[in-house]
This record gives structure tokens, C-alpha cells and sequence, in this order.
């Protein structure tokens, strides 16, 4: 199917557009000068408006159902159809690594970075959980359950980096957050490491999420 990527103003009117594109996901880099738009063709491109300019930036070999950048804008997180949660490093232009464990078919499911430093990467999944990484494993490190249907979308709270919310197709968002006896201390929301057993661990963040989130 055919479709066109338009750059209008906050007047609606169209300034300029490009033939042939449709767009399943939008991003802005940290500059405000450059849109990063996956399409139809298995691929993450970077549009110039100023300069109407567009050059590939990622190709995958199969769809991008969606994507999202970190805070720093250097790494993308993409939901690709049939293969899972990709990470890419948008400077290099190269897959860092594919995580491993969700169920990720032709649904469109948001992924996100969070966490102390944003270390962790949390996607839902077609199997109805939550899936937690740490961004140097290939393998989750927490599995929540709770949803009855596919969880499409999973948003880390920038403020409180033990809190996690995630939406399901069984109409309810669930709120998720350390058990009691794993609360962060004052120390460990400044993002200090933890010591578990005597070895220390990437962040507190990576052994909270052990009870069932609450449904609101």
C-alpha cells in the first residue's frame, strides 16, 4: 500500500511531502531539526525539513511495528514483526543486540527505555506479560505477569525509576513497583548499586518487580 509522509505547519497547511512513504512511527532527535520515520519498507529513515533532505538510517527485514529513542537520542528500541525488541546504535548505525523471551507477531507493541540511567529496556508482549532487560542481556531478568491479553504498550516513570506502567488489551493499565522488601533506600534512588547476597548488582532496579502489578 501507498502512502505519503507530509511536514505541515501548526496551521495544518502542507509545506512539503514525500511520495510512496507510509510512516508507522514517529520520533524527533534531540537537535528539533531531524524526524525519524519508520515505514512500510522495513526501514528507519532521518528527514531533514530545512534541508529537505532524507537518508536511510536503519534497515530491518521485517516490519517495524514501532520504535522509540533513549534520552541521550544515540540508540533506538524497535518492535520488529515476527523477531522482537531490537537495539540499534543510531551513530554507528548497527544492531547492538536482539532481546530475547517476548512473543512479538504483527501487533503494535511501544517498548521503552527506564530505569536508574535508563539501563533497562521493558516491552510488552502477545503472551500477555511484561518482559524486563537489562541493556547488556540478551535475556530477561524479570517477567511480569498479571494482564489477560496481548500488553501493547509498557512507559517507565522518569521520576521514580522502581515504577513501571503497562496497558493490555484487557482494557486495564497496571501499575507495577518494587515489593516491599525491595524499596529502594534514599542511597539507591540516586541511582547507587546495590549488594545482593555480597555481589553487587547492575541497579536495585533489576530484582523489584516480584509482585503483580495493580490494575487501575
Amino acid at each position: 500500500m501507498r502512502g505519503q509522509f507530509y511536514q505541515c505547519d501548526l496551521e495544518g497547511h502542507i509545506l512539503d511531502s514525500w511520495e510512496g512513504v507510509r510512516v508507522q512511527c514517529l520520533a524527533i532527535q534531540n537537535d528539533g531539526k531531524t524526524v525519524l520515520a519508520s515505514d512500510t519498507h522495513h526501514r528507519i529513515r532521518g528527514y531533514h525539513f530545512d534541508e529537505v533532505q532524507d537518508h536511510n538510517i536503519i534497515q530491518e527485514d521485517h516490519s517495524i511495528m514501532s520504535f522509540t529513542l533513549d534520552n541521550t537520542g544515540n540508540y533506538a528500541l524497535l518492535n520488529v514483526a515476527n523477531q522482537g525488541v531490537h537495539l540499534w546504535d543510531l551513530r554507528n548505525r548497527t544492531l547492538v543486540r536482539k532481546f530475547r523471551g517476548l512473543t512479538q507477531g504483527h501487533y503494535t507493541i511501544h517498548s521503552c527505555f527506564g530505569g536508574d540511567n535508563q539501563d533497562f529496556v521493558a516491552s510488552g508482549s502477545e503472551d500477555n506479560k511484561v518482559y524486563i532487560w537489562h541493556h547488556r542481556r540478551e535475556l530477561p531478568v524479570v517477567t511480569l505477569v498479571g494482564h489477560t491479553r496481548t500488553v501493547n504498550c509498557v512507559t517507565w516513570n522518569s521520576r521514580y525509576p522502581a515504577m513501571v506502567a503497562s496497558v493490555s488489551d484487557d482494557a486495564t493499565v497496571r501499575i507495577w513497583g518494587p515489593a516491599p522488601q525491595y524499596r529502594p533506600t534514599t542511597s539507591s534512588q540516586n541511582g547507587t548499586s546495590a549488594t545482593t547476597n555480597g555481589r553487587e548488582s547492575e541497579s536495585p532496579t533489576s530484582h523489584m518487580f516480584l509482585s503483580n502489578g495493580a490494575a487501575v
